[in-house]
C-alpha cells in the first residue's frame, strides 16, 4: 500500500509518533526512531539513557528504528485479525514510515492494560518487598492512566467507571482481548526461545467496538533470553530486530505457500 503524509494535517506529535488526518474515518501513524525510557544521572554525574517499555521520556534516535516497529506492528496486528482480535490496522507503507488505521475514540485522556507474565520494571519499584526480580505471575493484569506528569499512575476497574472512563463490562472485555493478544505474542516469543515478561496495550473505540491501537513492537514489552531476570531482558534494537526477522520469514513462508496453491490451480 502506498501511503504519503504530504499535504495531509498534523493533528497530534507524540514521543514515538505522529499522526496525521487522512480522509473520512481513517488516520495515519508515523512512526519515529525513538526509544522510550527514563534519563539518570551516574555518580560521577553524567547523563545516560536505560531504555524501558514503561518510560515516559525519549533517549537518542536510533537511526531504522521506526520502520523496524512498523514492520513488527504490521506482523502482529495481522495475527490478531486473524485470531478474530479486534485491532484499528487498515494497511501501512513500510518505505515511509506510515501505518493507516481506524480514527477511534480512546477511553478518557488515554489508558494503557498491562499483561504480567514476570515480575520486572515499575512493579517492583512500587512493591519491592511483595514481589522478587523475575517471579512468575498468574492471570496478572492492571490498567494505568495516560498521565506522563504523574508517571502513568495505576487505577482499579471500579475507580475507572466512576471516573466514567470506561464501564466495568468494558474493562472486562479489554481484559480479555489483552490477554489472548499477550497469549499469540508470547506463543510467537516462545519459538525464538525467548519469555514475553510483560507487555503494555493501548486501547480505543470504533463503531462502539473496543478495539487494540497504537503500535505492537518492541517499544512495549520486556523480552528475556534465557533465565528471566533484568540482565537478561534484551534491549529494544535487540528485541526489534528478532520481530523483523519473524515478520519476514513469515512473509517469505505466505509467498510460498502462495506459489504453491496457484501451481495446484493451474
Amino acid at each position: 500500500m502506498k501511503l504519503s503524509k504530504n499535504s495531509l494535517s498534523k493533528i497530534y506529535e507524540g514521543k514515538t509518533k505522529d499522526i496525521y488526518q487522512y480522509r473520512d474515518d481513517k488516520i495515519l501513524l508515523y512512526t519515529k526512531d525513538q526509544t522510550t525510557g527514563w534519563w539518570k544521572t551516574d555518580n560521577t554525574g553524567n547523563r545516560y539513557f536505560e531504555e524501558d517499555p514503561g518510560g515516559n521520556e525519549t533517549g537518542p534516535a536510533v537511526t531504522g528504528m521506526g520502520q523496524k516497529n512498523l514492520i513488527s506492528s504490521e506482523y502482529y496486528f495481522k495475527k490478531f485479525i486473524e485470531a478474530g482480535i479486534p485491532t484499528h490496522y487498515i494497511g501501512c507503507d513500510i518505505d515511509e514510515n506510515l501505518m493507516l488505521v481506524k480514527a477511534g475514540k480512546i477511553f478518557g485522556q488515554g489508558f494503557e492494560a498491562i499483561i504480567r507474565f514476570h515480575a520486572m520494571g515499575s512493579l517492583l519499584r512500587r512493591f519491592p518487598n511483595q514481589y522478587t526480580e523475575g517471579q512468575p505471575m498468574i492471570d496478572f493484569f492492571e490498567t494505568t492512566l495516560k498521565l506522563d506528569a504523574d508517571n502513568d499512575p495505576s487505577i482499579t476497574k471500579e475507580a475507572l467507571a466512576e471516573q466514567g472512563i470506561l464501564t466495568e463490562l468494558q474493562y472486562d472485555q479489554v481484559k480479555r482481548i489483552c490477554r489472548d493478544a499477550a497469549e499469540i505474542i508470547r506463543a510467537d516469543l516462545k519459538e525464538e526461545d525467548l519469555t514475553l515478561v510483560d507487555i503494555k496495550f493501548e486501547l480505543g473505540l470504533a463503531d462502539e467496538e473496543i478495539i487494540l491501537i497504537d503500535e505492537i513492537s518492541a517499544g512495549v514489552m520486556r523480552v528475556a533470553k534465557d533465565e528471566v531476570s533484568a540482565a537478561n531482558i534484551l534491549s529494544e534494537e535487540e528485541l526489534a530486530d528478532v520481530l523483523v526477522t519473524r515478520a519476514k520469514r513469515a512473509k517469505i513462508i505466505e509467498a510460498l505457500l502462495a506459489n504453491q496453491e496457484n501451481c495446484c490451480i493451474n
